[in-house]
């Protein structure tokens, strides 16, 4: 990924930014672009054609409502966001946007305008609409407020296996620039990624980071940054926002979806868990990380497991 400092431009009415890069981020974008164009076959244009019967086949479906509930799931990356989404999706009352590099409501993987977000949600043929949205986690109060009816999903991961899991990515070296911008206090190179991030996150990644951080340790960080982002924006005490361990949703899956649904106010079918697998459940041994950095990470693991142990009627691991 180009590392010259990324410009945040305005993006709509919740003035979210986007990201790019002076020096040859489009030139990257539009390469990208040719590449999966180039790459189109049998299997891409079958994916197309099931799309289409999938708008059809909900167009011809009675719904319980007519009145649209755009639900955002929002997080931390390799968290199950995509998973959480495109679930929601396979619902018979039920559409889903997952995460995209560019699409119908993505931009540079950010959501576009709200205009063209809205437009979404009034034309899709199916009155739940989720945006698997993990880059504008930062704004989720900011979708509630703008958009009626919304909801939230915020799912969380153990930092370990998010760690291991980004170590095994292309871009998760990258998580280390990241870190190192918010420790010198350089949240503009975030772009929209860089806004809200309090001044104590600040303090304390100034006093985490160091030069030859691993990959994982970077990622745990990063892990850190994205999800203190649930309790600054008082998103914990939000009645709109629903937190999810993904432990428990891909172990405990009927159960644990049948509450999701409740939560979203729709009825469960047990086919939308058929894509929902346990095997990524420490999948990768545990990385080896900084003691400094386990104790912020596991602090901050241990706050989001009580707050999600303490909501009510939530489903349990027997």
């Amino acid at each position: 990924m180009n590392q010259k400092t990324p410009k945040s431009l305005p993006g709509g009415s919740l003035g979210r930014g986007r990201t790019t890069f002076e020096d040859g981020g489009r030139a990257m974008r539009r390469a990208r672009v040719l590449k999966r164009l180039r790459r189109i076959g049998i299997k891409e244009l079958g994916q197309v054609l099931d799309r289409t019967g999938t708008w059809l086949q909900r167009l011809r479906t009675p719904h319980p409502t007519t009145e649209k509930r755009p639900v955002f799931v929002v997080g931390c990356n390799r968290s199950g966001t995509n998973m959480m989404c495109k679930a929601i999706g396979r619902s018979r009352h039920g559409w889903d946007y997952p995460e995209r590099e560019f699409s119908f409501a993505f931009n540079g993987y950010y959501l576009r305008s709200d205009r063209i977000v809205d437009r979404l949600i009034r034309l899709t043929p199916a009155p739940l609409v989720s945006f698997g949205c993990i880059l504008d986690s930062q704004s989720t109060d900011d979708l509630l407020a703008r958009f009626e009816g919304a909801r939230a999903i915020w799912i969380y991961r153990r930092y370990q296996d998010v760690a291991s899991s980004c170590a095994h990515m292309d871009w998760g070296p990258h998580l280390k620039d990241l870190v190192r911008w918010v420790a010198r206090g350089e949240t503009e190179r975030l772009g929209a990624r860089g806004k809200r991030i309090s001044a104590e996150t600040v303090r304390l990644f100034s006093e985490l980071f160091r030069e030859d951080l691993s990959t994982e340790e970077g990622a745990c960080l990063y892990w850190y940054l994205r999800n203190q982002l649930y309790f600054d924006l008082g998103l914990d005490t939000d009645p709109r926002v629903l937190l999810v361990q993904y432990e428990d949703a891909v172990m405990d899956k009927e159960r644990a979806f049948r509450w999701i649904f409740d939560f979203l106010g729709f009825p469960f079918e047990p086919g939308i868990t058929g894509e929902v697998y346990e095997s990524s459940v420490g999948r990768y041994p545990r990385p080896g990380i900084d003691p400094a950095i386990e104790r912020v990470c596991d602090a901050l693991q241990a706050k989001l497991d009580a707050r999600y142990a303490g909501i009510g009627d939530r489903p349990t691991l027997p």
